[in-house]
């Protein structure tokens, strides 16, 4: 038989439910603007994109935040713990008994340390049988112990595996919510010496970005397919600073050199493909900082697409053509 990506750009009808929650935790780092992240990715289609595609569309509604005026900072080396804890835990009981219900999970942020929240949630609700695809220019492996900045935000990939202040690796349960080998990190590029002492000696999958310049995307998408075989749910986790401000501008740390619009886009398509997504969170969305809403039609795009289907510009062609169609045949 010959093999071929054409199943790639099929276009099924979809079903199912996908349920959204916001979070508009903007505490976990010193920047602020991505509390409003969870509005702004609604306000650009979010439930016309989802019932288009089949899926029937439930919003949680946002969980409250608090800001940094009503927050007591702490200890500065997990600044704001307490109350991210709160909304970490809320997040992740939320997320567990929705994925218990039997519907696809899609949390926004807000910045990354959601998804302690959400990953532990789904951890919980699958039994710990969950992988996670973490799509970052951000190992975010720090922990309390050898933080610089003491930004939570900085620490949620090292939580869910057990790492770090007990007060985040104990949400729901204690201790890891994920093994080592079943998380799979994409495009990093600004690690801290800490994170890369800690890929080397556990020997995590991580690709950063010169492993893609370097070998392209075939070890990246052999590995994913290999956690497929390891696990029966899985996670993703988007922080849009992966992506090259170039199409990414409306985050706090956009960089240059991140994943071009074609990497990310075919990424997000071979992942959705892999059928087991359980789940995904969208993290550190600053809208004040976007240009002409060019980030937050890129989520869109990139959501339809980690769920399995397309919302790009010519899928919507297509739709139109074919209500067209329709149209003439009924004259």
């Amino acid at each position: 038989m010959v093999k071929d990506n054409l199943d790639f750009y099929e276009n099924r009808k979809l079903s199912g439910d996908v349920s959204v929650l916001g979070v508009p935790l903007d505490l976990g780092k010193d920047a602020t603007g991505t509390q409003l992240g969870p509005a702004y990715i609604r306000k650009h289609g979010l439930e016309e994109m989802c019932r288009t595609l089949g899926f029937f569309y439930k919003d949680l509604g946002d969980i409250e935040c608090a800001g940094r005026e009503a927050a007591e900072m702490g200890d500065i080396k997990v600044k704001y713990l307490d109350e991210i804890s709160r909304v970490v835990e809320k997040t992740a009981r939320i997320v567990r008994d929705e994925i218990k219900m039997g519907g696809q999970m899609l949390v926004l942020g807000g910045d990354h340390a959601v998804s302690i929240g959400s990953i532990s949630g789904a951890s919980v609700a699958c039994e710990g049988d969950l992988g996670v695809i973490w799509i970052d220019a951000h190992g975010d492996m720090m922990t309390h112990e050898n933080t610089l900045s003491g930004n939570i935000h900085g620490m949620p990939s090292s939580a869910v595996m057990g790492l770090g202040h007990h007060t985040l690796t104990d949400i729901l349960k204690p201790g890891a919510k994920i093994k080592k080998e079943n998380i799979i990190y994409i495009g990093l590029k600004d690690l801290d010496q800490a994170e890369i002492d800690l890929i080397r000696k556990e020997k995590l999958h991580a690709f950063t970005m010169m492993d893609l310049v370097r070998e392209g995307f075939g070890p990246v998408t052999e590995s994913l397919l290999d956690l497929q075989k390891r696990v029966s749910n899985i996670w993703v986790s988007l922080d849009v600073d992966s992506i090259d401000l170039d199409y990414s501008p409306a985050t706090p740390m956009a960089t240059e050199g991140g994943l071009t619009r074609r990497e990310i886009s075919n990424l997000t398509k071979f992942i959705g493909k892999l059928n087991k997504i359980v789940g995904l969170d969208v993290v550190e969305l600053a809208p004040e900082l976007d240009k002409d809403g060019k980030t937050g039609k890129l989520v869109i795009e990139l959501v339809a697409q980690l769920l399995g289907s397309d919302y790009g510009w010519y899928a919507h062609y297509m739709k139109n053509e074919e209500e067209k169609q329709v149209k003439r045949a009924a004259i």
